[in-house]
């Protein structure tokens, strides 16, 4: 269960600070429940895990504060459906962007906002956190049947089993739908939504410790 909490929270940490948490955390209070959503920030958090005696290591480097970000005359406006098909399908078999976070930036509005069934990012936030959550070689994105198409959106099932880059490297398998819905003016993805077939806590369960 505590283990379960961390990868819940190492999840959505990573995803918006950009940089790797590491720590034993401590049995909840028996005020708390595992439902909680914790709205903590990492120093706050690394504070309470000293305060209690608990270690905490932070590693993992900070990416830079400045970044180089695509202009709107780079992206693949108004694409056909078969055109958005073919690379999205590129990106899930070929490069398994779910786990890599190496996707065809220029097919996404920089505005684009990521959703998992932990929290919401945005594409930075997103591409940075999942490249040090995931150790891609021990991870592994299987697509499930076909990518869908249409004007207002893309879709495909997915089927994986994600490494995470924190102490014994666990494992947990999950499936699940990906929607990427699409501008109507320019046709680029707005949103990017997973949805999940089991629960967090059901996912957390698979864990298998390396």
């Amino acid at each position: 269960f505590f283990y379960s909490l961390l990868l819940t929270i190492t999840v959505s940490l990573v995803r918006k600070t950009g940089a790797l948490l590491q720590c034993r955390v401590l049995p909840l209070s028996s005020s708390q429940t595992s439902s909680s959503r914790l709205f903590v920030s990492r120093a706050t958090f690394l504070q309470e895990v000293a305060n209690i005696g608990a270690a905490a290591v932070l590693s993992g480097v900070s990416l830079p504060s400045t970044t180089t970000t695509p202009s709107s005359s780079n992206k693949r406006l108004h694409l056909s459906e078969e055109e958005m098909k073919q690379i999205i399908l590129s990106d899930v078999v070929d490069r398994s962007f779910l786990v890599t976070a190496e996707l065809t930036r220029d097919i996404y509005d920089e505005s684009a906002t990521f959703t998992d069934e932990i929290d919401t990012y945005s594409l930075p936030q997103w591409v940075a956190g999942t490249k040090k959550l995931f150790v891609a070689e021990g991870s592994k994105v299987q697509l499930v049947g076909d990518v869908h198409v249409s004007p207002e959106k893309a879709e495909f099932r997915f089927e994986e089993a994600l490494m995470f880059r924190i102490p014994f490297r666990p494992v947990v398998s999950l499936s699940g739908t990906v929607v990427l819905t699409r501008d109507p003016e320019t046709g680029l993805i707005t949103s990017y939504k997973e949805n999940w077939d089991q629960d967090v806590a059901s996912v957390l369960k698979t864990a298998k410790f390396n």
